[in-house]
């Protein structure tokens, strides 16, 4: 880590993580090449590859020579130099991944969670990072971060989780420390729609999208969006529970007080429910019921669909109408199904004169895991790289899998 003394001003850390960002970003670069980029003096620049070498942060990958002029000496960061796991503790799956510190994947792991419930599923993350952080050969102590997207929300002061029905038994529980303990370094908790969101911002559909937003239709419904590139958080960091929008079904019911109206309505359990109200017995799971719908042999699932089309598209009208983003990205394990979103997309028209840009997550399964890796790849380079009274995340560099 940079130290953060009186030796070290706060200068020198901005002029540490000006360094920092191009060569993330750019590559291998030479030192006078880093001074233009950066406008550093020449001393300055000496000063900080000094700190950054010994500190075991970037190494020398080579000498250019040309035919006029000394050679120059090319620096570039070790990607040894440390470590980070991103991870999504999900209602049927628990995924993991380990990136070094410029953002390459070394290696992935998943397994199912449907059995799992409470500590019990914290317990089985922290195993299957022990497993992933063994095989991949790395000194557990150069893992520096880890992120693990979630749903919910967790609460600041007492690191419990709320809004997360459908995750049971981790609501009484100090879930930040647990994870922590399990993982064996310090852990940031994200909402898994609001991860999702940042994994396609970094290297799904919107890249280069500041104003975006994230719909995931699945076991639950849920919202995440950048505007000017940052989240939206709200007051208690629950922006974004449209599960919640009284839309679909009445909003004063039981179901809908406790999960939301739009989610007891084209959550995956309102849509099996609503395609068994129809007369529906030959399909189980969405899945069957998108099936058969686009197959147009089963009229209870045509209806069930375009319910749930029809509704998703009110929802999306509700998400324009406020944030007014430039691109909706939708996901989820329903979101991602063939055809719901061409279902959506028309259903549209019929309820909004204002064009609005859907797309489907081009990461699917895996936008909150790759969320989650961008979130620790940030806050381990704002602890290492940015100044203590002005942290402010890096630039990433696009992510290259293992």
């Amino acid at each position: 880590m940079i130290p953060d003394d009186t030796a070290t001003p706060v200068l020198r850390q901005i002029s540490v993580r000006a360094v920092m960002d191009v060569l993330l970003n750019s590559g291998a670069t030479s030192r006078a090449a880093l001074a233009k980029i950066t406008g550093l003096s020449k001393q300055t620049m000496s000063e900080v590859i000094r700190v950054l070498e010994s500190g075991g942060f970037v190494r020398i990958k080579g000498v250019t020579s040309g035919k006029v002029g000394r050679a120059a000496v090319i620096y570039e960061v070790d990607p040894s130099a440390g470590y980070v796991i991103g991870a999504e503790l999900g209602v049927t799956s628990l995924r993991l991944s380990l990136a070094n510190i410029v953002g390459d994947i070394l290696a992935s792991e998943e397994a199912p969670s449907d059995d799992l419930a409470g500590t019990a599923l914290v317990s089985a993350l922290g195993r299957l990072s022990a497993e992933l952080v063994a095989k991949a050969g790395i000194d557990r102590q150069k893992v520096l971060v880890a992120a693990v997207a979630m749903p919910g929300v967790v609460e600041p002061v007492s690191g419990r989780l709320s809004l997360s029905p459908n995750l049971e038994g981790l609501g009484d529980v100090d879930v930040r420390t647990l994870l922590s303990a399990e993982l064996g370094c310090a852990v940031v908790i994200e909402n898994d729609i609001n991860a999702a969101v940042i994994g396609e911002s970094w290297t799904g559909c919107a890249v280069g999208v500041e104003e975006v937003a994230f719909v995931s239709l699945g076991t639950g419904i849920g919202l995440g969006a950048l505007t000017g590139g940052r989240l939206i958080r709200g007051a208690s960091g629950a922006a974004g529970e449209i599960g919640f929008l009284p839309i679909g079904g009445d909003p004063t019911a039981s179901d809908s007080l406790e999960r939301g109206a739009l989610e007891s309505t084209i959550g995956r359990r309102g849509i099996r429910e609503r395609y068994r109200a129809l007369g529906g017995t030959a399909a189980s799971s969405p899945f069957d019921i998108f099936e058969a719908a686009l197959k147009g042999q089963d009229q209870a699932a045509v209806t069930a669909a375009r319910d749930l089309a029809r509704n998703a598209a009110l929802s999306m009208v509700a998400v324009h109408a406020l944030l007014e983003p430039r691109k909706i990205v939708v996901g989820g394990i329903v979101g991602c199904l063939p055809g719901v979103v061409d279902w959506i997309k028309a259903e549209l028209p019929r309820v909004s004169r204002r064009p609005i840009v859907v797309e489907v997550s081009t990461l699917g399964a895996h936008a909150a895991l790759t969320g989650a890796v961008a979130i620790a790849l940030n806050q381990a380079h704002n602890l290492l790289f940015s100044p203590a009274d002005l942290p402010m995340p890096l630039r990433l560099p696009a992510a290259t899998h293992g």
